[in-house]
Order: structure tokens, then C-alpha cells, then sequence
């Protein structure tokens, strides 16, 4: 019996020790959530846009016995079409992409060789990027603004000759404290 005596106190002790962290036997378990305003949701939202000048796109037609003077007729159409101030650019390939469609026929007679030339101007795209917390609608303005201000043409460059070449959003959502 006195070792029965021995071990019972010891087991009210592990017992007392182990309700203390238990609330149900009124002790504190883990710790209360600090008191303060809770967690808020804060969204932000993204936009990159890019833009790029407007150059268009210019088709020349030529035709003739052999296909140089085809080819030579088709250059100078097409250079006919560009704007007065982009003409002494017309063979530059740093300017244009130039496409070139050939064809040739013959019916028992003389051959007609034709050339078609399609250039298109290559112009340098410029990003511009923002974030706000308004709307993504708000984010694509600021966006545009800032692709704008970097091709040197602020304000809405879209009205004075340049194009949308390509708009991404995303928004995010993460909990404040």
C-alpha cells in the first residue's frame, strides 16, 4: 500500500501540470489571438501594355519579259505609295519587311513574269507597366500613359498614330495586417 502512496502524488502532479494547458480544465492553452482589427483583404491590380507606331502596310505590283525589269516595276510602285518622307527609305531593311510573291506565264508565246512587293514597317515597341489598387481599368490607363510617355509621344499616343501591340492584367489579392 505505501507504494500505491508513493505514485499518487506523482500522478496528481503530471495530471496538475498537464491541465494547466489544457482551457477545459481552466488553463490557458495556446495563446488568445491578440486583440486589434483583424486581417483586411488589399487588391492590387497590374497592367502592362505595349505599344508601337502605326506604319502600315504598302503593296506594289510590276510585270515585264524578264523578271528583273517585273522585280524593278514592283519596287517602284510600291516606293510610289509610301509617304513623301519615308520614300529614300523604301529598300531599307532596318525599316521594312518586305515580302515578295513571283510569278510567271507563258502561252506558247513571249513569258510575262509579275512581282508583288508588300512592305511593312518595322517599328520599336515600348512597355509601360502599373499597378494601383483602384481597378484593373485604372491600372491599363496608367499603363498606357507610361508606354506612351517612353515612345515620346505623350498623352493618348493610340490617337496620334501608334497601335496596341499587346496588354496583360493581373490582379492580386493578399490579407493585411
Amino acid at each position: 500500500m505505501r507504494e500505491e502512496r508513493k505514485n499518487i502524488p506523482m500522478m496528481s502532479v503530471l495530471w496538475l501540470a498537464a491541465c494547466l494547458t489544457v482551457p477545459a480544465c481552466g488553463g490557458g492553452g495556446e495563446a488568445a489571438p491578440s486583440a486589434g482589427t483583424p486581417a483586411s483583404p488589399k487588391t492590387e491590380y497590374r497592367c502592362s501594355i505595349d505599344v508601337a507606331r502605326a506604319g502600315g502596310e504598302f503593296t506594289g505590283k510590276g510585270s515585264g519579259e524578264d523578271p528583273a525589269k517585273a522585280d524593278e516595276a514592283a519596287w517602284t510602285d510600291v516606293c510610289a505609295k509610301l509617304p513623301e518622307a519615308e520614300r529614300p527609305t523604301c529598300r531599307d531593311e532596318t525599316k521594312w519587311t518586305v515580302t515578295k510573291s513571283s510569278m510567271s506565264a507563258g502561252g506558247g508565246g513571249s513569258t510575262t513574269h509579275s512581282t508583288t512587293l508588300t512592305l511593312v514597317a518595322i517599328a520599336p515597341t515600348f512597355a509601360g507597366e502599373a499597378t494601383t489598387e483602384v481597378s484593373s481599368d485604372e491600372a491599363c490607363k496608367a499603363a498606357l500613359a507610361d508606354a506612351c510617355s517612353k515612345a515620346g509621344a505623350p498623352g493618348d499616343c493610340l490617337a496620334a498614330g501608334y497601335e496596341k501591340k499587346g496588354e496583360a492584367r493581373t490582379k492580386k489579392t493578399v490579407m493585411q495586417k
